[in-house]
């Protein structure tokens, strides 16, 4: 059964023990979907901080600067 975490910009979509980040972006706001795992969920929803976060991992595959995973 597919869960949805909604957070300030973002959704978290669970389903069968995978996470997907989801956001709108680009000019017309299209979603764009990423996996991520249950810690980097955990972490996300925890503060609008700690998702920015998340977001530039999964799109970036990398942390910000002075972040640790």
């Amino acid at each position: 059964m597919e869960k949805i975490h909604r957070g300030d910009g973002f959704a978290i979509i669970e389903e069968d023990g995978k996470y997907q980040i989801s956001w709108a972006q680009g000019p017309y706001n299209e979603p764009v979907f990423y996996s991520i795992s249950k810690r980097n969920m955990d972490k996300a929803l925890k503060s609008d901080q700690d998702a920015h976060e998340v977001m530039i991992y999964a799109e970036t595959g990398q942390w910000p600067s002075g972040v640790e995973e």
